[in-house]
C-alpha cells in the first residue's frame, strides 16, 4: 500500500483520529465488494424465481447503465494512470494496491453492469443486494473524503508557502480528482437504487389498477414499509372501507395457496 494498514496512534490514541490511507483504500473498499460477491447468488435466485419478464428501457435503468459504465471507465483509468505515472522510469513506487485495487473494483462494477439488462429481461424491479452494496460503498468511502480534503489542503499550503505552482498534473492530484468523481458516481447509484424499476410487460398474474403497492416497491421502501404510508394516512384521516383496500397479492390468493395446502 505504501503505508501501514492499521495504526492505533493515528486512529484511536489521538485528538484528531483518522484511518491510514492503506486501510481506507483496501478494507473500506473491498468490504462492499466482498459482500456483493458473497451474496450475488441471491440476485441470480431473483432472476430464476421472477414471474415477470421484459421491463422496458426507461430513464432509471438507462441512467444506471450509464453511471455504472462511468465507474468502469474511472477504475480502468486508475489502473492505466498508475502504470503510467508510477510504472516504468518513474521515481514513484508502484504498489500492489495500485494494480489490484482497480482490478477488484472493475470486476465488481462489471458484474453489476451485467445485471442491469438481466434484471430488465427477467422483470426484476429491485434487489436488496445491490442496494446494500452501494450503501456500504458510499458510507465506507466517507472517511477517505475527509482524508483527501485534508491532504489536498496541506498540499496547497505547501505550494503557497513556496510561492510556486505545479506544472505537471501530479499523482496525488489525480488521486484526489479520481476519487471524488468515483464517490459522486457511487452516490448517484445509491440514489437510483432507492427506486424500483418500471413495470414489466409480461406477467404471470394480471395486474389491476388497485394492486398492492408492495409488488412494485423498491427494496428501501419494503424494508421501511414506506409503500404502506398512503394507506396508513388515509386510515388516519377517515375510517377505512372495503373499497379502500388494495387487491390481495396474487401469490396469497386462494387459487394459489389452496392447491399447495391440499397437496
Amino acid at each position: 500500500c505504501g503505508s501501514q494498514f492499521w495504526n492505533s496512534t493515528e486512529t484511536w490514541y489521538t485528538n484528531n483520529p483518522d484511518f491510514t490511507p492503506c486501510f481506507e483504500q483496501t478494507a473500506l473498499v473491498w468490504t462492499p465488494c466482498a459482500f456483493y460477491w458473497l451474496f450475488v447468488i441471491f440476485d441470480f435466485y431473483y432472476l430464476k424465481a421472477s414471474l415477470d419478464r421484459n421491463i422496458p428501457w426507461n430513464k432509471l435503468n438507462v441512467t444506471k447503465a450509464l453511471v455504472n459504465l462511468g465507474l468502469l471507465v474511472i477504475t480502468a483509468l486508475d489502473l492505466i494512470m498508475a502504470l503510467i505515472k508510477k510504472g516504468g522510469d518513474s521515481e514513484l513506487p508502484l504498489y500492489d494496491l495500485d494494480v489490484w485495487g482497480p482490478i477488484i473494483k472493475f470486476a465488481t462494477f462489471l458484474l453489476l453492469f451485467i445485471f442491469i439488462p438481466l434484471n430488465r429481461k427477467y422483470g426484476v424491479q429491485t434487489t436488496g443486494c445491490q442496494f446494500i452494496f452501494w450503501f456500504l460503498l458510499v458510507v465506507l468511502a466517507i472517511p477517505r473524503c475527509r482524508t483527501e480534503v485534508r491532504l489536498d489542503a496541506d498540499r496547497q499550503k505547501i505550494i503557497d508557502s513556496q510561492q510556486q505552482s505545479e506544472q505537471d498534473f501530479s499523482w496525488e492530484e489525480y488521486q484526489f480528482a479520481s476519487f471524488f468523481v468515483f464517490f459522486t458516481f457511487s452516490c448517484i447509484m445509491l440514489i437510483l437504487n432507492c427506486f424500483a424499476d418500471g413495470l414489466p410487460k409480461q406477467t404471470k398474474y394480471q395486474r389491476g389498477e388497485n394492486e398492492i403497492p408492495e409488488l412494485s416497491a423498491s427494496f428501501l421502501s419494503r424494508i421501511t414499509y414506506q409503500w404502506f404510508d398512503r394507506m396508513a394516512l388515509k386510515g388516519y384521516r377517515n375510517p377505512l372501507e372495503e373499497k379502500d383496500l388494495w387487491d390481495l397479492r396474487p401469490q396469497d390468493s386462494c387459487s394459489e395457496v389452496m392447491p399447495i395446502f391440499a397437496k
